[in-house]
């Protein structure tokens, strides 16, 4: 008998890609899942473990990080701080003590992977983890790239082709592209960057709609974010353009990619948030508690929700964020969002975050999948009656991954 084979025994079992099941077994050889059943008896010769009250579920994903912040034990400012005031504190804490640091970026992947993620989407700014080491957790790393000059925005997008290519051999990374912002990135180079991955099928991932004062910017050059880039001797003229239609061009950029996350997106509009409900490449990531921080209303999460989109979840850095657990991220909806079904909820955590990352061997228990398995408390007599007992959860417990 193969000892890597498990057959798992448990009072609830999510599948997400299928009805719950109540007192249900689910076979395992390593992270990977041979067959699970509420109906049919488990399979002979293999000694069940027995979990007791416990549910399980898949391993999470966490769709949106920035790991270079993870020795930060603080997030930046305060809460409520302006997003482009922010932005600056970010800028004199890389000027101090924020070169980017390969203890931090490991430091955080042992982060995220405790706080019950499988699969992380990380913003890697170059230079990334170098080393060809195991990781705690497998990472789709975006090489970010960003600038409002020629000279810049090549240089950023030389810098991003490079860490692709480092990366092509490495085991549990998978690269993709960033286009920061649109604060930050104009409308050609983010045009150069998709670019980049149509050609080499990969993934981008760009933060759009975070706030009023970026479409204030874009549409009139006025507001907070120009006076911080003015600050800053940035010449944003060329970002500003007549009437409202910067942030679609450049969602229909993003549109071309093979996969796309955008993210944040608090200020996205009805006809904006229609592009990527109607787009099945195209994905929203929402962190809840950096949106809390900054005091954002969530108007675009709220108007896909509505239209039935795909909203994946992340947890942003420790730069807006006390930790890094996606589990905690569910945890806080599930407090503050009890109008939200609480399974559409964790579906944006498990399913809909795989997903978005075109890996549909995560974030479900079915035959074939890959997904980690993760227990958490279940000694409730409905499915209904879990999230009061999650809510007292610190954390899930790893049962394989």
């Amino acid at each position: 008998m193969n000892p890597q084979i498990k057959l798992f025994q448990a009072r609830w079992i999510l599948p997400i890609s299928g009805p719950p099941i109540c007192r249900g077994w689910v076979l395992a050889e390593g992270h990977r899942i041979l067959g699970v059943s509420g109906s049919a008896p488990p399979p002979t010769g293999i000694p069940a473990i027995d979990l007791g009250a416990q549910t399980i579920i898949p391993g999470l994903v966490n769709s949106h990080t920035h790991l270079e912040f993870s020795q930060l034990r603080h997030p930046l400012g305060s809460p409520g701080i302006r997003l482009n005031d922010w932005i600056g504190e970010v800028l004199r804490w890389r000027q101090t003590d924020g070169n980017i640091s390969q203890n931090a970026i490991r430091l955080g992947l042992r982060e995220v992977a405790a706080g019950g993620a499988i699969l992380a989407g990380e913003i890697a700014t170059p230079p990334w983890l170098v080393a060809n080491e195991p990781l705690d957790v497998e990472v789709v790393a975006f090489a970010e790239v960003l600038g409002l000059t020629e000279q810049r925005a090549a240089e950023r997008l030389a810098a991003a082709t490079s860490l692709i290519e480092s990366l092509a051999d490495r085991p549990w990374v998978t690269a993709g592209v960033s286009p920061h912002a649109p604060y930050s990135t104009s409308l050609e180079t983010t045009r150069r960057a998709v670019s980049i991955a149509e050609s080499r099928c990969l993934g981008v991932a760009m933060h759009l709609g975070e706030s009023e004062a970026e479409r204030e910017l874009l549409t009139h050059g006025t507001g907070g974010f120009a006076k911080t880039l003015a600050t800053l001797g940035v010449d944003y003229a060329a970002l500003a353009g007549p009437g409202e239609g910067r942030h679609m061009a450049y969602l229909r950029i993003l549109a071309n990619a093979p996969f796309a996350l955008v993210i944040h997106g608090h200020d996205l509009q009805e006809d904006e948030v229609d592009v990527i409900a109607t787009s099945p490449r195209m994905t929203l990531v929402y962190c809840p508690r950096t949106q809390a921080y900054f005091g954002h209303k969530p108007y675009g999460f709220e108007r896909l929700v509505r239209r039935g989109g795909r909203i994946a979840l992340g947890t942003d850095s420790r730069a807006s964020n006390p930790d890094l657990s996606i589990w905690n991220e569910l945890r806080w909806l599930w407090k503050n969002r009890p109008d939200l079904p609480w399974d559409r909820v964790l579906r944006m955590a498990t399913i809909d975050g795989a997903d978005a990352f075109l890996r549909p061997d995560l974030g479900r228990i079915e035959t074939g999948a890959r997904c980690g398995l993760l227990a958490l408390p279940g000694d409730a007599d409905s499915v209904d009656e879990l999230v009061e007992l999650w809510l007292g959860c610190d954390s899930p417990i790893w049962i394989t991954r």
